[in-house]
């Protein structure tokens, strides 16, 4: 891979990774409270977001850890 294609996908990775940090999980977070979705859908979820993107162990924790 040349330095430029690493570089798009380095920024890509970070464009996803905001999505779904800013748009995404907070919407998941109030369906969760909301009881239209469990929170083991959401759990399982941010399990292999923070794979795809190494989020810090904070970032993976359960909803209800975090309300």
């Amino acid at each position: 891979m040349t330095r430029r294609a690493e570089s798009i996908g380095l920024g890509a990775r970070a464009e996803l990774r905001a999505w779904y940090l800013g748009r995404l999980r907070p919407r998941l977070v109030e369906a969760v409270t909301a009881g239209i979705v469990g929170p083991g859908a959401v759990e399982e979820l941010d399990l292999q977001v923070a794979e795809l993107f190494k989020l810090p162990e904070r970032r993976s924790a359960s909803p209800a850890q975090r309300a």
